[in-house]
Parts: C-alpha cells; sequence; structure tokens
C-alpha cells in the first residue's frame, strides 16, 4: 500500500500543480461532498513530482447525471475552447472535419480519481513521429521509477481548463500534447495552442511530426 498524505499537505508541498476536489468542483459549478479525501502519495513523492513539473489533479466524470465529455466542458466553457476548430476546419486526413463531428467527444469520460501529469510536453518527444514519441514516454517512465502513459483527450481538455480556471495557469499555451483517442478515420486528437483565443483541439495521423507536437506523460501507478 503506498503512502498516503492530507490534501491540506499535498497543497502546501504542490502549491499551484495541485488541483483537489473541492476546487475542481467549484470550477465546474458544483459543492463536492468528498471532503479530505487522502491523496495516495507519500510527501516526498510530491515533492520528486513537484520538482520534476509535474501536476496532481482531480478529475471527475460527471457532474450529476451529466458525464464531462469534450463536449460538455465546452458548453460550460465556451470562452476557454477556440470555437475556430470546432468544425470544418480541415486536417491532413479530412478536408472538412472538426471535434464537434467525433463520436468520442460526446461519449468519453476522464476516470474519476487522482491525475499525476507532466505540465508540458517531453522536449525530446518534439518533431518526432507518434510511435517515436512512445519510445521516449517509455524513457521517462523509467527515470521517474513509474509507469506512464499518454493521457485520452477528454483529460487533457479537463486538465487544462481546469488548471486554469482554479490556478489561473496556461499550459500547452505554445504546445500540443497528442493523446491516445483515435479518430474515426484513424487519426489521434491533440490538444493545445491554449492562448486567449482558446484551447485549440486537432487530429494528426500517426507520421505527423512538428515542433510543438509532444506528449505529456500520465502516471499509471500510484507510487
Amino acid at each position: 500500500m503506498p503512502s498516503a498524505t492530507s490534501i491540506k499537505e499535498a497543497s502546501r508541498i504542490l502549491g499551484d500543480s495541485f488541483v483537489g476536489p473541492a476546487d475542481a468542483a467549484f470550477a465546474l459549478g458544483f459543492a463536492s461532498s468528498l471532503g479530505d479525501i487522502p491523496v495516495p502519495h507519500s510527501p516526498q513523492t510530491l515533492q520528486t513530482m513537484r520538482d520534476a513539473g509535474e501536476m496532481l489533479i482531480w478529475r471527475y466524470a460527471d457532474v450529476g447525471a451529466t458525464p464531462l465529455t469534450i463536449m460538455e466542458l465546452v458548453r460550460r466553457q465556451p470562452t476557454l475552447v477556440d470555437a475556430r476548430f470546432l468544425q470544418k476546419m480541415g486536417y491532413q486526413l479530412k478536408d472538412e472535419w472538426g471535434i464537434e463531428l467525433e463520436p468520442s467527444a460526446s461519449t468519453a469520460t476522464c476516470t474519476g480519481g487522482w491525475g499525476v501529469v507532466l505540465k508540458d510536453v517531453l522536449k525530446e518527444s518534439l518533431n518526432v513521429a507518434y510511435e517515436a514519441q512512445d519510445d521516449f514516454l517509455a524513457a521517462y517512465g523509467k527515470r521517474i521509477g513509474s509507469a506512464v502513459r499518454r493521457r485520452t483527450a477528454v483529460e487533457i481538455t479537463y486538465d487544462t481548463l481546469i488548471l486554469w480556471m482554479t490556478r489561473q495557469q496556461r499550459v500547452l499555451e505554445r504546445t500540443w500534447d497528442w493523446s491516445s483517442t483515435r479518430t474515426t478515420d484513424g487519426g489521434y486528437l491533440n490538444i493545445g495552442g491554449f492562448s486567449k483565443n482558446g484551447l485549440q483541439i486537432f487530429s494528426y495521423s500517426r507520421a505527423v511530426r512538428h515542433g510543438a507536437l509532444g506528449v505529456c506523460p500520465a502516471r499509471v501507478t500510484n507510487e
């Protein structure tokens, strides 16, 4: 069993890189009933996360009976998502495409619970294709001693918007995180470019590479 830390202590250690259940709930417009549930990481692990540039965030899968899908997050915070790219903007595989046309955008949600993720993309994962990014992802996991994975598209959207709404931190401002979420024609969603115009959601095939497209490793295990 991993060591546990109180929310108060986790907040002290991580500062603005920590978003607990109460803060996330407030940003989403409801009151949390979870109370001071423990964080499943020791203070030493939290310090390691802080030093590595990771954040710890509580994810909700739904608000009441409403699933928190990408499109529900867009509906709740329309000014935080760049509306120009929601539909019919086109990308490498299609002349007309937008996230509104993807079934997963209206069905997939985060798994409720704690998430730990690097706040910006791995520098070594930039300007390489999808498979090569997987190699750098695995190498990062070995460095920190934890299994890691790509985030899903809804996790990236949730984490980025909630961090801004609760801590006024704008991550992925000039970079894009390439998710594990596939589009209907075999591309993979990537989210970023979070400027004052709002968060952008694109999709590329596995062969694409450019200097701002990378991956933010998310921890799989509790320690």
